[in-house]
């Protein structure tokens, strides 16, 4: 398994290979053991929450990281939307004095 995720990893570039292929080898292993001990019916309710935990701290720091790392892009991105937004508003406040100007000049 370790030698098919760090050859994987090597063709496509990354910098550390040997220790993706490690941390793979070592989340195969662990999601085994809980695995088995659950269905062994070794402290299954222990298992299942310490399982629910690791996978929702991991959830969180992954968004917490993905957040606070995009953090610049994503202000870049809204202001973006929001220089679109002003020019769309502008857009449609002179079609509309053009519009009316049209329906005086008719009038007239």
């Amino acid at each position: 398994m370790r030698l098919d995720m760090r050859g994987a990893a090597s063709e496509a570039g990354f910098a550390n290979p040997e220790l993706i292929g490690k941390i793979a080898k070592t989340a195969v292993w662990v999601f085994t053991i809980v695995v088995s001990a659950n269905q062994l019916g070794i402290a299954v309710a222990l298992i299942n929450t310490l399982f629910m935990g690791v996978v929702g701290a991991l959830s969180l720091a992954l968004g917490l990281a993905f957040g606070l790392g995009g953090r610049d892009t994503a202000a870049k991105i809204v202001s973006k939307w929001y220089c679109e937004l002003d020019s769309d508003k502008l857009k449609i406040a002179t079609s509309e004095i053009s519009d009316q100007s049209r329906t005086r000049e008719k009038r007239n």
